[in-house]
């Protein structure tokens, strides 16, 4: 019996050590779904991996609802990564009793080694490393906890993970750098502890991380790419000893107060970016590309004024010597009450100050030779300015939007007005045009608020839209070089009732006095031979007389027109498009009578008669 008892108590062991492995042993990836288990309990996953790729062998269809929090350990690789990005893009949650929870996994891999391999995952992995896009919109996903051992992360890992609010690195964390767009549009993102081994960090790494508020930069990094922390909600920054490259635009959009330049940091073509809070720079002796005066950033030389402290107000008395203010040195200062520019000063760069919302007077000095596109542009309470460069042409949008502004002084020696330069400055009625003036580009004084246009003598081009909109418009001499009209010039200028059209005008382009609704009366010059589509459409015309000149004339040129009388002077019936006044009489030549009855579409119209 003794016998008896010791074999049965050893089978007996034997059965509970094999019960024992089979219970903690991994499922190998031939596994069915029938042989799946589920390791959850409550909400949280716990699984050892011991061979990378066999996670999806612990996860039943009912448990991707319910999970919570992942643990794992052991080893994993891309498979494993295309089963939780499955779970983690789930879209929605609920408890152990089906009731709806909130949507939300925190992923602790701390105990993990990612290893390579993996052939069902859009990017293979790599051993240590978080490869391109691996956790990349992984939409459940609340916090994570990383692995020690891992080198680096590369570009894209966390893009676009809107619910991530914590990344928890591991003391002695090996991880060198941060690819490019690595936590881009993390917007939750409130907590991150960077590894103290970190020497980069990418083009647009936190970009848009709009709750991160606080990061400390480990003494060991060097370099800081582009827009990286771009519209970031940080205070204050401190720069480690080490680092010496920052990338263009990096702190564009942060809520710094003071930027300190370190003597030994180099910023890319020493572009910063916009600083909406900033009341002050610093730059530490030694720095050879930035010098500083009064708060204001300049280039070494101190000749280029490269930024003005956004949060910087009253008045600014640009230093003599300064050469050129940069692009946007100014831009979006809605502090700055007045500006000075020095005799020194030869260029103002595009957006220079653009969105100075309270500046409210410009003067630009005669030795000004250079001046960038919209470098006035939605300066909203600007009422004057006066332009003494030497310019030629007056970029586009120039002073685009500047609501308030009334009057103008254009320099003597300016050719041209650029396109939109003053559209939308719906007070404008004052304007000294300056002698030289030959061509007005497109939309140049749309919706602008002049009750009177006298353009000079040798304007010879008045491009689309150029008064487009202009609700208080009465009246508008036009200098006799122009030839061409161009469309819609003058379309929607409500009050216009006095035109005069250039002497040598030979073409009316499409819709140019469209909806002038009080323009009653229009003399066509002898040299007209073009009429576009809708010239004339929506206004008080009751008569119109044609020159002999005429040799096409568009479509419904007179539609909406309350016509009484057409007169054409033309020997030969003009090409003529759509037109539906034609119970309004006809007056032609004598000799011409036959012609026009037999001619499409005019042998329609019901009463044709001699010129008397």
């Amino acid at each position: 019996m003794t016998m008896k008892k010791s074999l049965s108590f050893i089978f007996l062991s034997l059965m509970m050590l094999n019960v024992a492995i089979l219970a903690n042993a991994t499922p190998s990836s031939q596994d069915t779904e029938n042989t799946r288990h589920s390791l959850l309990k409550g909400d949280v996953l716990d699984v050892e991996l011991r061979s990378p790729g066999t996670l999806a062998n612990f996860i039943t269809p009912g448990d991707e609802k319910r999970v919570r929090c992942i643990r794992l350990s052991g080893t994993i690789n891309g498979d494993d990564i295309k089963t939780m990005k499955s779970i983690f893009n789930r879209s929605s949650a609920i408890d152990e009793n089906g009731r709806s929870v909130s949507n939300y996994i925190d992923l602790e891999i701390e105990k993990v080694r990612i290893v390579g391999g993996g052939s069902n995952y859009s990017t293979r992995t790599e051993h240590d490393v978080i490869s391109n896009g691996m956790f990349s919109h992984f939409s459940c996903l609340r916090s994570i906890f990383l692995p020690r051992m891992i080198k680096r992360i590369d570009k894209e890992a966390f893009y676009g993970c809107y619910k991530l609010e914590e990344v928890r690195f591991m003391r002695g964390t090996e991880t060198r750098s941060i690819g490019d767009e690595a936590f881009r549009g993390c917007s939750k993102l409130s907590r991150i502890n960077l590894p103290d081994a970190v020497e980069t960090l990418g083009d647009k790494c936190f970009y848009e991380c709009t709750s991160l508020q606080r990061i400390e930069l480990p003494y060991s990094l060097r370099a800081i790419g582009k827009e990286a922390f771009y519209n970031v909600p940080i205070t204050s920054i401190n720069f480690p000893p080490s680092l010496t490259y920052v990338g263009r635009n990096a702190f564009n959009e942060t809520q710094l107060t003071l930027f300190y330049i370190p003597q030994q940091v180099e910023v890319e073509d020493g572009m910063i970016g916009q600083l909406p809070r900033l009341r002050e720079f610093q730059v530490e002796r030694g720095n050879n590309q930035f010098t500083t005066e009064d708060g204001a950033l300049y280039d070494i030389d101190g000749t280029t004024l490269l930024y003005y402290p956004m949060a910087k107000g009253g008045e600014c008395a640009v230093p003599q010597g300064v050469v050129a203010i940069r692009e946007e040195a100014f831009s979006g200062n809605s502090h700055l009450n007045s500006v000075t520019f020095p005799n020194s000063l030869r260029s103002i760069g595009k957006k220079a100050f653009k969105n100075c919302t309270s500046l409210r007077t410009i003067y630009v000095p005669e030795g000004v030779t250079t001046m960038g596109e919209a470098a006035f542009a939605n300066c909203s309470h600007m009422t004057t300015a006066t332009i003494d460069a030497s310019v030629s042409v007056l970029p586009a949008e120039m002073f685009v939007d500047c609501g308030s502004l009334q009057s103008v002084v254009l320099p003597d020696n300016l050719v041209t007005i650029g396109e939109s330069s003053f559209e939308n400055c719906k007070l404008l009625q004052s304007m000294e045009w300056g002698s030289a003036l030959t061509t007005i580009m497109k939309n140049a004084f749309k919706k602008c608020g002049f009750e009177k246009v006298e353009l000079p003598s040798g304007v010879k081009v008045v491009q689309e839209n150029a008064f487009r909109d202009c609700k208080s418009l009465i009246s508008i001499a036009l200098p006799s070089g122009i030839m061409t009209l161009e469309k819609e010039i003058f379309r929607g200028c409500d009050k216009l009732v006095d035109v005069v059209l250039p002497a040598k005008l030979e073409t009316i382009g499409e819709n140019l006095f469209r909806d002038c609704k009080l323009l009653s009366h229009i003399e066509l010059p002898m040299n007209v031979t073009t009429i576009y589509n809708n010239a004339f459409r929506g206004t008080a015309l009751t008569e119109l007389t044609l020159p002999a000149s005429v040799q096409k004339i568009g479509d419904k040129i007179l539609e909406k027109c309350k016509i009484t009388s057409i007169i054409c002077h033309a020997s030969q019936p003009p090409v003529l498009g759509k037109i539906s006044d034609k119970k309004a009489p006809l007056f032609v030549p004598a000799g011409a009578i036959d012609a026009y009855k037999q001619a499409k579409p005019w042998k329609d119209f019901k009463n044709i008669q001699p010129i008397q």
